[in-house]
């Protein structure tokens, strides 16, 4: 199937950003000694991956099936990181910029989504945006537990003053 340019240039920035996150994540995972963040980095990495075989897929001018992403869902278990040192600068440095990076791959597949022209290759890109924000959320559940991020909370007479002004909308 051919596509319009629009959906082939973005795919093409698309597989070059995959190619130097693959790859940097291949070298944390052979670096880091953090056997619960070692098995989140291998689960992004093979996500990722897969994002590569759909997109090469969508490329194939030949393409007449609807293609789709392997279903998966990167699981861990919350007790895991009991035993991690919350003093470890090196660590909270990397699992801050691994978020940052799957967040920026989310917010990227999103935009992309949203301007791409054939449905199976913006449909495709939601879901890959949805999988890269399912990781950005374990890495904050990550930097929460260990208490490297602190999120403040407002008061309830903010909130209760924020339904006031709007609560004419409805």
């Amino acid at each position: 199937m051919r596509l319009p340019a629009i959906d082939v240039s973005l795919m093409n920035e698309h597989l070059s950003a995959h190619k130097g996150i693959i790859n940097q994540l291949t070298n944390y995972h052979t670096k880091i000694k953090v056997p619960v963040l070692n098995q989140v980095i291998k689960d992004q990495i093979i996500v990722m991956s897969d994002h590569v075989r759909v997109m090469l897929l969508l490329l194939d001018p030949d393409r007449k099936k609807w293609v789709t992403l392997a279903t998966t869902n990167p699981k861990f278990e919350a007790t895991q990181f009991s035993n991690l040192d919350p003093h470890n600068s090196q660590l909270k440095t990397l699992t801050s910029h691994l978020r940052t990076t799957s967040m920026h791959m989310a917010g990227d597949n999103y935009n992309s989504a949203l301007r791409m022209k054939d449905e199976n290759v913006s449909h495709v890109h939601f879901q890959m945006a949805m999988q890269q924000a399912s990781f950005q959320n374990i890495y904050s559940y990550i930097m929460k537990q260990m208490g490297w991020v602190y999120t403040p909370e407002a008061t309830r007479e903010v909130q209760l003053k924020m339904i006031k002004q709007y609560e004419d909308l409805i």
